[in-house]
């Protein structure tokens, strides 16, 4: 009858209209949720930070040498808008000095001394960083242990292979764990070694 459908209709305007309003308030609460994850990062002129090596070419020549995960410190000449850092680099670098927030972090390691200066030296920098103004691949003198780990996120999981290696001219506090990517061609048949005894395949050799 009339009546009811007129009853109908109006309970279902409203619940339309309560839905909407639970969609439009979910909708801003992961707006926010966004906006917040994303502030901007700001970096100061002189600041010192390191940069990340995954988009650059490798410099690292020869057997057994690496390029570190982190490279530098350097310090920042300015931000370019809200999303890039320009900073002083090493001439001999041949980049382009400007390069995504995200590829930059905070240096906290002590201030570098120039070689060209009589103030002392700083502590051993570890094989994250390069000597300031000075390229310095790292060489590795065993790689000790092999794993596997799945990073990203739900359904674009992916398997990453690293090694654990030690530096040579580093004590072992320096180790770390390298992706396979960080390693030339002629380490292939090292890298299969220390697979071989991580699954207990093969005997531990002093390399």
């Amino acid at each position: 009858n009339v009546p009811a459908a007129k009853t109908f209709a109006k309970s279902f305007v409203s619940r339309m209209s309560d839905a909407k309003s639970c969609l439009d308030a979910a909708q801003q609460r992961a707006a926010d949720y966004y906006n917040k994850s994303k502030r901007d990062v700001v970096f100061s002129e002189g600041q010192l930070v390191l940069l990340n090596t995954k988009n650059l070419r490798s410099f690292a020549e020869g057997s057994r040498k690496l390029l570190p995960r982190w490279v530098g410190p350097y310090p920042v000449v300015r931000m370019v808008g809200s999303v890039a850092v320009e900073l002083t680099l090493p001439s001999n670098m041949n980049i382009h000095p400007t390069f995504h927030v995200s590829l930059i972090r905070p240096y906290k390691g002590p201030v570098p001394v120039a070689e060209t200066t009589d103030a002392p030296a700083v502590a051993e920098p570890g094989p994250e960083t390069w000597v300031a103004g000075k390229q310095k691949a790292y060489e590795v003198e065993r790689v000790l242990d092999y794993r596997t780990r799945r990073v990203g996120k739900s359904r674009r999981k992916r398997t990453v292979h690293e090694y654990l290696v030690k530096w040579t001219g580093y004590s072992s506090e320096h180790n770390s764990w390298e992706p396979a990517r960080n390693f030339t061609p002629d380490m292939k048949p090292v890298l299969e070694e220390a697979r071989l005894r991580a699954r207990g395949m093969a005997p531990t050799q002093a390399r």
